[in-house]
């Protein structure tokens, strides 16, 4: 290995120690109140290193976004896409249900790092990575609800839609959690799963 691909490495493990420590930090003290100067630390770099890596606070947001949408792909890309698609919808709800539920502190950072994120303050390469994770997950969701309307088992209504309505109501429900109103349950589970399909099947 080069000297060149040597320093390349050790950039992105440095940039994916700052990332952790900013989570880590993030969980414990809350989003609002953690400072660049608090991440240096616990990272243990200097401050001018993290602005080496990140541009801004925003920045740090932008991209444990984007690392948390790998990690949903790549349990998405286990779901077999030949299985009915009321099989494959169903897997899709419960992955997404037991990787937030079973770490809620992770799934509250991340719903306030989107919450917080200016786009404004993002370079182009983090801007055009968290805009792509962003498509890449609507254009997902929206291909299994196609799907269901080409095979006659949803509405024969506009995709984007019946997209907004399953992504609302599954927030919405991970926002009351999240206030404390309810507790998670395999019950509050099983309605939210029947709500989403009945409401899209004709």
């Amino acid at each position: 290995m080069g000297i060149a691909d040597r320093k390349a490495r050790n950039f992105k493990r440095r940039e994916g120690d700052i990332l952790q420590a900013a989570l880590d930090l993030f969980s414990e003290q809350g989003v609002e109140f953690v400072t660049i100067e608090m991440i240096a630390e616990k990272a243990e770099v200097g401050k001018g290193t993290i602005y080496k890596h990140f541009s801004s606070k925003s920045e740090i947001f932008g991209s444990l976004i984007i690392r948390q949408s790998k990690e949903v792909f790549a349990f998405l890309s286990k779901i077999r896409t030949d299985a009915p698609i009321i099989v494959q919808m169903k897997q899709v709800l419960r992955l997404f249900w037991d990787m937030n539920i079973n770490n809620m502190g992770k799934y509250a950072v991340f719903r306030k790092c989107e919450q917080l994120l200016v786009m404004d303050d993002l370079t182009q390469d983090v801007s055009a990575a968290f805009t792509k994770a962003v498509n890449e997950k609507n254009r997902r969701i929206k291909m299994l609800i196609k799907q269901g309307i080409k095979e006659e088992i949803f509405r024969d209504e506009p995709v984007e839609n019946l997209a907004a309505a399953a992504v609302g109501l599954v927030i919405g429900v991970f926002d009351i959690i999240l206030a404390e109103e309810i507790k998670p349950s395999e019950e509050l589970y099983s309605l939210m799963e029947n709500m989403i399909l009945k409401g899209c099947m004709r």
